[in-house]
């Protein structure tokens, strides 16, 4: 990507648990990240918060494409 737009990623977490909670009582969290959208393809979708003036970025989440469930482009 050339030039990388400010978005949010909704995304699906992975729980799990370790006592005697019912099925119904554990939920995947559905979460929020905004940043820069640095790659996206059929497998994951790489967000980064920092680019130095050298154009590296730094601090990058990656999410596999599975649990992407919407990408908000922020206009600007």
């Amino acid at each position: 990507m050339k030039k990388a737009p400010l978005v949010t990623v909704q995304w699906q977490d992975i729980i799990g648990t370790a006592g005697w909670e019912k099925p119904d009582e554990v939920n995947p969290p559905t979460l929020q990240t905004t940043g820069f959208l640095i790659k996206k393809n059929k497998d994951v979708v790489k967000v980064a918060n920092t680019k130095d003036e050298k154009g590296e970025w730094s601090s990058i989440t990656a999410f596999p494409a599975g649990c992407v469930k919407s990408i908000k482009y922020t206009s600007s």
